[in-house]
């Protein structure tokens, strides 16, 4: 993917990360140049509410599924994960013999999706961290965009995943490059079942996870539960791991709230199978006990069951 060729993306998923990073690409690459992926209801919805973007709305050119555009160069995947299946079945038509697939969701797990349906050679492996970002509806708001952590399965640092960080670090998305980017995934989910999971539960901001209580305590127990999974599954997360992300969170605004909590607030399906789930299954294939996440699984999808009653 060469610069100088003007080069096309195209993006399926219109949740937190897919407005924060449509938004700049739309800036850098322009309406022309970058298609997001929409159904004609889906579209006209976006039309109709306006997609916006810490209060500035984002002219998308939507284009649908089965939609005879040729492939585009990148193709980033920003769905839940609940919608990922859907999401590569309406991606098809974007995906070409020289198509990079990127995939922003959570967990461990979306990557090899992809592989499976469009060839592991296509695929880059990402992690999206540090952001603020709170939606309600197609209104997004955020205070700091983060960084999106970016590598090759072998770890290589190879001149595709260069120009990949290149091209989205020209429309201002801060990129970067980790030979690592599988153990850090791992480390990201381990946050991800800590934070996420104990405010959905708890039902609280960011505060209640930032000072010592309940919240907190279940907090890093799950996260010491994703960790002793990850040591079984040969994958060595450090207490300076843990003590990174509390840095991380100590920095965010109290009153913020991480994405299931946002998700149980809006009575929308979360990712609890994404984080809980995954840990708890890995958690018996491996013979390291899981409470707290089967606790954090049994709750959510509790909930989750009672909004459809």
């Amino acid at each position: 993917m060469a610069l100088e060729n003007r080069p096309t993306a195209a993006l399926i998923g219109l949740g937190a990360l897919g407005i924060l990073y449509g938004e700049k690409l739309l800036q850098g690459l322009g309406a022309d140049r970058l298609r997001v992926i929409a159904g004609a209801e889906r579209a006209a919805r976006y039309r109709q509410q306006g997609v916006l973007c810490n209060g500035r709305r984002c002219e998308f050119s939507y284009t649908a599924p089965g939609e005879a555009t040729g492939p585009a160069d990148l193709v980033i995947f920003a769905v839940k994960a609940t919608g990922l299946a859907e999401a590569i079945r309406d991606a098809k038509n974007q995906v070409g013999p020289n198509t990079v697939l990127l995939s922003v969701l959570n967990g461990i797990t979306s990557e090899r999706e992809l592989a499976a349906a469009f060839g592991p050679e296509k695929v880059l492996y990402s992690v999206a961290q540090g952001m603020d970002a709170v939606r309600r509806g197609t209104a997004l708001t955020y205070t700091h965009a983060g960084t999106l952590a970016l590598g090759e399965a072998d770890g290589a640092i190879a001149a595709r995943l260069k120009a990949v960080a290149a091209l989205l670090e020209g429309c201002g998305i801060a990129c970067q490059l980790r030979g690592d980017i599988l153990r850090h995934q791992w480390s990201k989910l381990m946050l991800n079942v800590g934070v996420n999971q104990a405010t959905a539960v708890y039902g609280t901001d960011y505060s209640g996870v930032q000072a010592p209580g309940p919240a907190r305590q279940a907090m890093l127990a799950a996260m010491e539960e994703a960790r002793a999974v990850a040591a079984a599954k040969g994958v060595s997360l450090t207490e300076r791991d843990v003590e990174g992300w509390l840095e991380l969170l100590a920095t965010f605004d109290p009153r913020g709230m991480p994405s299931m909590r946002q998700d149980v607030l809006a009575r929308r399906p979360t990712e609890v199978e994404l984080f809980a789930g995954t840990i708890t299954r890995l958690g018996r294939e491996t013979g390291v006990p899981t409470p707290v996440n089967d606790r954090f699984l049994q709750e959510i999808r509790a909930m989750e069951a009672g909004w459809s009653r």
